[in-house]
């Protein structure tokens, strides 16, 4: 959300536009300039897209306008996220380097340097305060987002740290790693409070963990296709949902907790009830691997992305193809919701975005000015 001022005084035909910080006071402004202020809301839509190009670009995806190229990294950026309050973006390289920047301004204000290998993930606390990567260097980091400091190195496990997500209250960690562990850790001291080994001796990589809407619950998924619920208090494993034995290409969760979905080296995605602890669906459609997948967050539908350059709008409840979203020249890196669900956003290697209207499936907005694929493409929160 951004806040325009318009100052315009009586005996003047230009009306000066001004656009205010989010803490000014208009109070202040009108008795320091004696003029009459009217108070204009825009609802500024955004889109960040990171790209091989080494950049990343912020979009304004109602008119397809590159508003900011945000340069420095030395190798690819592969990861972008605003933070829920709308005041930070970070983005991550193969360089090793995370970076901040403020949005109101557009500079990079830190430079998360400590982890000696490619950053995997990175994801805000609920508050925008705090900030936490996983790396293939076996570490995940714990950062202050204003300060730019790392608070803890968390660790522990024993290979490639693939993903880390916060809890929903930000108190708690959870890690995933190839070396088939899952972590929930403290976010105040880096404490490692459980272990939850998925598999024993010999387990396959984790692709992801993730928390239930409370926390109470985690769910992880692991290469060969094992789907597993466990008790995040007690660290016990409450239920194993599939053990498909088949490799998984990428998998996801629904914002509610209610489904899991993965895809497999098939073409097919699977969507499992975590209430039912069965599979409900099998989603064919994809004429090449499933790239990519998330839920919309109503949890009501899910959108997958497949080498064959294609994205797809699935009824999570029955499992019908909605949407077929074609016009993309190479493979569907990835795929996201809006905020309201109506519309989709996907990245591919062809160098574009495009922002896609799921009412009737058509493109509204094409996304290009990078010279590099993309790797990933975000809306902003609110």
């Amino acid at each position: 959300m951004s806040f325009y001022g318009r100052r315009q005084a009586e005996n003047r035909k230009a009306v000066p536009q001004e656009v205010l910080d989010a803490d000014t006071q208009l109070s202040e402004l009108a008795e320091e300039n004696e003029v009459e202020l009217t108070l204009v809301v825009r609802n500024v839509s955004l889109v960040v897209t990171a790209s091989a190009d080494c950049t990343a670009k912020i979009w304004n995806w109602l008119d397809g306008e590159c508003i900011q190229t945000l340069s420095g990294h030395g190798s690819d950026v592969h990861k972008v996220k605003f933070s829920s309050d709308g005041t930070w973006l970070v983005t991550v390289s193969y360089d090793s380097l995370a970076k901040l920047w403020k949005l109101s301004s557009g500079d990079c204000v830190h430079v998360l340097r400590g982890h000696t290998n490619d950053i995997n993930s990175v994801a805000f606390s609920p508050d925008s305060e705090l900030l936490i990567t996983s790396s293939d260097d076996h570490t995940a980091r714990l950062w202050d987002v204003v300060h730019g400091d790392c608070l803890e190195v968390l660790m522990g496990h024993s290979a490639v740290v693939n993903s880390a997500m916060f809890s929903w209250d930000g108190r708690l960690i959870l890690t995933s790693s190839f070396d088939g562990d899952a972590r929930i850790w403290s976010a105040f001291n880096g404490q490692c409070y459980r272990t939850l080994s998925c598999g024993g001796s010999g387990s396959m990589p984790l692709e992801f963990a993730v928390f239930s809407p409370d926390a109470h619950s985690v769910v992880t998924v692991a290469r060969d296709g094992l789907v597993q619920s466990w008790d995040a208090v007690a660290g016990k494993l409450a239920q194993t949902l599939v053990d498909e034995g088949h490799l998984v290409n990428c998998a996801s969760y629904s914002p509610d907790g209610a489904f899991v979905l993965a895809a497999f080296l098939d073409c097919a995605a699977r969507v499992w009830s975590l209430h039912k602890g069965e599979r409900i669906h099998i989603l064919h459609g994809h004429r090449n691997l499933i790239r990519c997948a998330t839920f919309s967050p109503d949890s009501a539908y899910v959108c997958t992305g497949a080498f064959d350059g294609v994205a797809k709008m699935w009824s999570v409840l029955r499992g019908e193809c909605l949407r077929t979203f074609a016009g993309h020249d190479a493979l569907v890196n990835s795929v996201a919701f809006s905020e309201d669900c109506t519309q989709v956003l996907t990245s591919s290697t062809d160098s574009t975005a495009r922002v896609w209207n799921v009412s009737d499936g058509q493109c509204h907005v094409l996304l290009k000015g990078h010279s590099g694929a993309l790797h990933s493409a975000v809306f902003s929160a609110g």
